[in-house]
């Protein structure tokens, strides 16, 4: 499929090159994180718990694009990544990653085709992402594991859901329109042939994975003097699996942004039963919200946020709670340094499944 895509779109640029005067820009980027964590859970799940955590990241971006003109551009686009110590196997195909896509901008709108996020996730605003470990899909988990998020050699379970944004399909391949920007309101749709992807919350061995989903978003930003207010609206219907809807607000001034977003989910089908296969409740993020909030400020270098993230099944125990005091400090254009003071609490259906306590990370990310 890869090899497919990559030889058509060659053929393509080079058929227009022929026809057109324009400019090709080829780049290779890449990104590694190392975080170093030190845990203190509380003392009645201080018995499974290890201590010490090293998450390792390795991501390598690669773009192939041609200019035809000051209005049309054509991109393609691979990226790789690799990481270990990972708690959530969240990768595409497994510990090794890969989405590959293309993209037109054009005067009439943005046009997506391969594995990437669906236009409600690439248009959602919320709480401030300035931390490392992300207010939604939290890294936290690898220091603190969550028995509500599994994704691993073994099983895949999400009994809450870990995103305000909509991403119940990940990365799985799709076709997305994005419109102009129109007085600072930009909509879009996108279509997802097979909703399960590996980045997803879809059970591969659940009877719906392979069925489509049809997302909508719209976004707009405003200027009321000083302050710049932005808010974004998402909708999604996944055959036979569930319906979505997102809604996020944020405002930004002088270097400070006040935000949070909310999510909500559920079912009105045949398949409303969470409990199809095991383990139990595996998929009970098809019925519960989501919500977060949060406070972030930006001066030169240094960039810091306090966030909180929360997670209910409807009908279910499980509930999540995560709170993150995230720091950084860029020291130049390739160097980060990074610090995190995090609490989690994570409610399974009984005690013995629960998780709690406290991690201190610090991290540094290079750039290349």
């Amino acid at each position: 499929m890869i090899k497919k895509i990559i030889l058509a779109l060659g053929l393509i640029i080079l058929e227009s090159s022929k026809a057109l005067a324009g400019e090709w820009n080829f780049e290779t980027m890449g990104n590694a994180q190392v975080l170093l964590g030190y845990t203190k859970p509380e003392s009645q799940y201080s018995y499974h718990q290890t201590r010490y955590h090293v998450p390792t990241r390795f991501n390598l971006n690669f773009l192939a694009q041609y200019a035809f003109n000051d209005n049309y551009q054509l991109g393609a686009y691979l990226d790789l990544g690799y990481g270990f110590d990972q708690q959530i196997k969240d990768y595409n195909h497994g510990s090794w990653g890969e989405q590959i896509y293309l993209i037109l901008d054009s005067p009439f709108g943005r046009f997506i085709g391969g594995q990437s996020y669906n236009v409600a996730y690439q248009l959602g605003v919320g709480a401030p992402d300035i931390g490392v470990l992300g207010v939604n899909q939290s890294d936290l988990v690898n220091f603190i594991a969550n028995p509500n998020w599994q994704r691993n050699h073994r099983t895949t379970a999400y009994r809450t859901l870990n995103s305000t944004d909509i991403n119940t399909d990940g990365t799985a391949a799709k076709l997305t329109y994005i419109s102009p920007e129109f007085n600072g309101t930009m909509f879009g749709f996108t279509f997802v042939p097979k909703s399960y992807s590996r980045d997803g919350l879809i059970n591969r061995h659940a009877a719906y994975e392979d069925k489509a989903g049809y997302i909508a978003a719209l976004y707009h930003n405003r200027e009321l003097g000083n302050i710049s207010v932005s808010t974004s609206l998402g909708a999604a219907h996944f055959t036979d699996i569930d319906n979505e809807l997102s809604a996020g607000l944020n405002f930004y001034y002088k270097g400070w942004t006040l935000g949070g977003a909310v999510r909500r989910t559920f079912v009105y089908h045949k398949l409303a039963d969470m409990n199809l296969l095991q383990p139990d409740g595996f998929d009970a993020f098809r019925d519960g919200w989501a919500y977060n909030i949060g406070l972030g400020y930006e001066f030169g270098p240094i960039k810091t946020s306090l966030t909180y993230f929360y997670a209910k099944a409807d009908g279910k125990d499980y509930e999540d709670k995560i709170v993150q005091l995230s720091g950084s400090y860029q020291l130049n254009k390739y160097l980060e340094i990074q610090a995190v003071i995090a609490h989690a609490d994570f409610n399974g259906k009984i005690p013995s499944e629960s998780n709690e306590g406290y991690a201190f990370i610090s991290g540094v990310s290079f750039r290349f």
